[in-house]
């Protein structure tokens, strides 16, 4: 009976340790959003400028293209902590794994998932590398 419930709490917390979302880079997902966020205001000030829209409009899109520009560059700090947040996870597994605490199957499901997460937390600081050469480039766009 008592092997019975062991096992089931095994399962139990193998299921719980599988649904985990340890590995979900919420940040640079947000930052993704931020820069699409930029992209848009950013084309619309353009087509602002082109059309012809009123004073108003375009000094209100004026601000907004700015502080978009900026304000991603800054959230660019919590990308960074994401990334060493994550490449120290997958040096504790590697440890884990070197000392027998951790089977290779949870391993490589783990390690997975990491190295997913390290490639969308990457191309999110490419991203904000462009965008700083955008704004350095375009500084006068910025200085409202």
């Amino acid at each position: 009976m008592n092997e019975i419930v062991t096992r089931q709490m095994e399962i139990a917390g193998k299921e719980q340790h599988m649904r985990s979302n340890k590995f979900t880079p919420y940040l640079s997902f947000i930052g993704f959003v931020l820069v699409i966020l930029t992209l848009s205001v950013n084309v619309s000030f353009k087509l602002g400028i082109e059309k012809g829209l009123d004073e108003g409009s375009l000094m209100l899109l004026s601000v907004a293209n700015a502080v978009l520009l900026v304000y991603p560059l800054a959230w660019g700090i919590f990308a960074i902590l994401e990334f060493y947040m994550l490449w120290k996870e997958k040096q504790k597994m590697k440890s884990k794994l070197e000392r027998g605490k951790m089977n290779k199957e949870d391993f490589l499901d783990q390690i997975k998932k990491v190295k997913t997460s390290l490639g969308i937390n990457i191309s999110y600081i490419v991203i904000l590398l462009f965008q700083l050469g955008y704004v350095i480039i375009n500084w006068d766009e910025v200085n409202v």
